[in-house]
């Protein structure tokens, strides 16, 4: 039996009026969600093996001014507002609080002294401990007008800072009791700091200082290509998770992952589906694809 292939012209008159009418579109999307949901997770998840060839990844790191092409883009007309805080609703704002202080994921002691024992870390708690022996003796001790005269004032820093390692893993026990505990309110606090944190009080990088980034960066980003441990480490972590996942859930289907009943699923299916074909004939509207469409058939036909 010899099987006529359809003239391009006949192709491209389907597929254009394929793309322009939301019925079809709707439908095909509707069997694309019976596909994907109605699937085994284990058929559905595609395998793995590793990581793309250097070779493309070469051809997607080949712009340099990455950190000013985002600086460059228009953070205010798309958040017009000075917090984060500003741009949700407050019953928002004490779900995500509330979420952040649940979690209760704490640093160990060990941790924190590593932490504290940070030159710059360091160097704030030496300030901190001077600042606060300098005024508490100039309102307590009336002899410190002398000590100032002398000069003695200025090695309190150096003895601080002969002492502080020693001191650190107390701090860090202090810190641990008191803070980074179960219902500890730390986790709470700083999660709304944040969210009502003026933009404004982020300093961003000057042209000089986005020229040693994207240096960085750019230097960062070719050592990332060229590890191969860390190819080999991210390829077995892909592939242990996933061995791990479809081990427990491979034989369900993503309507049963995901919890949903029939009536659920059709609610999704439908309201899901009209999404979809709206989407696709908005974007024709701008980006015609009936042209793509017609070359995928076509070279499906051959």
């Amino acid at each position: 039996m010899v099987v006529t292939m359809p003239s391009k012209s006949l192709i491209e008159e389907k597929v254009s009026a394929f793309v322009k009418d939301p019925v079809k579109l709707k439908n095909t999307s509707g069997i694309l969600f019976d596909f994907i949901f109605d699937a085994p997770l284990e058929k559905l998840i595609p395998t793995i093996s590793g990581l793309p060839p250097i070779s493309i990844l070469d051809q997607f790191t080949k712009k340099k001014d990455r950190l000013r092409t985002l600086l460059n883009l228009d953070i205010s007309a798309a958040y017009p507002y000075q917090t984060i805080s500003e741009g949700i609703e407050p019953e928002t704002e004490s779900a995500i609080t509330e979420f952040v202080g649940s979690l209760e994921v704490y640093p160990s002691k060990k941790l924190l002294v590593d932490l504290l024992g940070q030159k710059a870390i360091q160097d704030i708690i030496a300030n901190i401990l001077e600042s606060g022996i300098i005024e508490f003796n100039k309102k307590t001790n009336p002899l410190f007008g002398m000590i100032q005269a002398t000069g003695l004032d200025k090695q309190i820093k150096s003895f601080i800072n002969l002492f502080l390692p020693n001191f650190l893993p107390k701090i860090a026990d202090f810190l641990h009791a008191t803070s980074f505990q179960p219902n500890s309110s730390m986790p709470h606090d700083i999660c709304l700091l944040i969210l009502h944190a003026q933009f404004t009080e982020v300093t961003l990088p000057n042209s000089e200082q986005l020229e040693k980034a994207e240096v960085a960066l750019s230097n960062l980003i070719d050592r990332l290509k060229n590890d191969k441990k860390l190819s080999a480490t991210t390829s077995n972590l892909i592939q242990q998770l996933q061995n791990s996942f479809l081990n427990l859930y491979g034989k369900q289907t993503l309507k049963e992952f995901l919890n949903l009943n029939e009536v659920e699923y059709s609610d999704l299916k439908n309201k899901g589906s009209e999404y979809l074909a709206e989407q696709i004939l908005n974007y024709h509207k701008k980006n015609a694809i009936d042209s793509l469409l017609t070359s995928l058939i076509e070279e499906i036909m051959n």
